[in-house]
């Protein structure tokens, strides 16, 4: 009569290989994941600039919501992330002051867009050079910095066309959906 095991340590070690191997797979599609998901959903940057200041402080962290931007609308006051006509592998963050169609000026050190004062309570100091009526291109927007004195932006490089956007923030909010 065959004796029969109460515990078998085979059984163990086929486990632990099989436990090894669900581990394995998991890391594997991981890493393709989150890659897809930094490229086309959420990436966090940094302020390493005085642009967007006080809104955004030098050295703060921010998520960038890349899907957001495919799903709603780009409307004046949001802060963008942007690649900027001059710098194609640079990242600048900036708000939109005016979206196509529109008429905008800069007079008195203040923004007018079609012909109505634009109330800026985010606004660090005034806005400078004066500008004349333009008109933004449809499919682009006008960006500046809150800090104008101190911000490159549409005033330096023209409006930016929407393929430039790469994601919305939230200032004050990690992440949202809007």
């Amino acid at each position: 009569m065959e004796r029969r095991a109460f515990f078998r340590w085979g059984f163990i070690r086929g486990e632990r290989r099989r436990k090894n191997r669900i581990w394995a797979v998991l890391l594997v599609l991981s890493i393709p994941a989150f890659l897809l998901c930094e490229q086309y959903v959420v990436s966090a940057g940094r302020i390493t600039d005085l642009s967007m200041f006080p809104t955004l402080k030098p050295g703060g962290y921010f998520l960038v919501n890349k899907f957001i931007v495919w799903i709603t609308p780009t409307r004046r006051g949001d802060v963008v992330v942007i690649h900027p006509p001059n710098h194609p592998r640079w990242y600048y963050v900036k708000r939109v002051i005016a979206v196509g169609g529109e008429t905008l000026s800069v007079s008195e050190g203040r923004v007018w867009v079609d012909g109505h004062l634009l109330e800026e309570p985010y606004l660090s100091g005034t806005t400078e050079p004066e500008m004349p009526p333009r008109r933004i291109p449809e499919g682009s927007y006008f960006l500046m910095g809150d800090n104008r004195m101190n911000s490159e932006d549409s005033r330096v490089f023209g409006p930016v066309p929407r393929k430039h956007i790469a994601g919305k923030i939230r200032p004050g909010r990690l992440f949202s959906l809007w």
